[in-house]
């Protein structure tokens, strides 16, 4: 189903003891799988992301009985596919135990849902990337509900526009002001996104390999570090898909790449830029990014300011190894 039919679903009194959500959009993952884990009010609840999967500890779990919770929730987030024989079983312990609760969020943007799909029957929501500013709009509304914050519509259209309209990064800086009553005026003053020009020529420092050690204190305290790694992340990424489209095909095509076609000075640079890397460089730079944004958001004890400082001198590193 879709986020609409979703919507109409977690109205309801019925609601299905196991889901599946999925997408191209993480950030709708997270907030509905947020409203799906209220309507199950569970009385205990084991967690398994990532890493920290094991199929005996989750069946253990269903199957096995408490003296002290009568509803249990298995609520696991992966961005690996989980073995479609574990699946079926953990589906079955909910499909034999009303009591018994499964919440499935699968991160990975590029893999085909159909098999798990089946195992799940309806019971799945696929999300989707916003049409438009006003879908965007609308879905950090209802994120600013959760929070229980008052702000006006104004107000998250700039912040859906400062955050060049990414969803999850938008939302994040609405947790600063759980509870409040939020103006545009607040989210001008106390929302950081990264201006493109400043980051342009942060970027244009990193990828000439120049010293920058001078910013990192005014990057580190100003702006929100998921948003820094995301556009670090596109810019690298960029730059890698001309680098290989040149090594498969022997040019550059700028306009099948990026759907437009440059001005000759941009377009001279940017090759420039993605041919000065290694293919096996492009390989440790985005590990670096993904273990980076993963701890960011897993880690709670995290000093972030002198994590986020770390990791960018790790990546200077991994640049001058040339």
């Amino acid at each position: 189903m879709y986020r609409k039919d979703l919507q109409i679903l977690l109205s309801k009194n019925n609601f299905p003891n196991f889901f599946f959500l999925y997408g191209i959009d993480n950030f709708q993952s997270e907030l509905y799988a947020n409203f799906i884990k209220q309507k199950y009010n569970c009385d205990e609840i084991l967690k398994l992301f990532f890493e920290e999967y094991n199929f005996t500890r989750a069946s253990d779990f269903l199957s096995g009985g408490s003296l002290f919770s009568e509803k249990k929730l298995l609520e696991i987030k992966t961005n690996k596919k989980i073995p479609t024989k574990e699946l079926k079983i953990l589906v079955e312990l909910c499909k034999n135990n009303q009591n018994n609760f499964l919440l499935l969020e699968l991160y990975d943007e590029n893999s085909k849902q159909s098999d798990i799909e089946k195992i799940f029957t309806n019971n799945f929501a696929r999300f989707f990337k916003p049409n438009n500013a006003k879908e965007g709009i609308e879905l950090l509304a209802m994120k600013a509900k959760e929070l229980n914050i008052e702000i006006t519509q104004n107000a998250l259209f700039t912040l859906f526009s400062n955050f060049d309209e990414n969803l999850y990064l938008a939302a994040s800086e609405l947790n600063k002001f759980s509870d409040l009553k939020i103006s545009e005026k607040d989210i001008e003053q106390y929302c950081y996104s990264l201006n493109s020009g400043n980051f342009e020529n942060f970027f244009e420092k990193i990828i000439k390999r120049t010293d920058f050690q001078n910013e990192l204190e005014r990057i580190s305290e100003n702006y929100n570090e998921i948003a820094l790694l995301n556009y670090l992340s596109s810019a690298f990424y960029r730059l890698f898909k001309i680098a290989v489209y040149a090594k498969i095909n022997g040019k550059v095509d700028f306009k099948e790449l990026l759907g437009y076609t440059p001005p000759p000075m941009v377009s001279q640079n940017l090759s420039q830029q993605a041919f000065s890397l290694k293919l096996e460089q492009y390989k440790e730079i985005f590990n670096l990014l993904l273990k980076s944004e993963y701890e960011l958001k897993t880690n709670s004890k995290l000093a972030k300011k002198e994590f986020l400082i770390s990791n960018l001198l790790e990546l200077a590193r991994i640049l001058k190894n040339n």
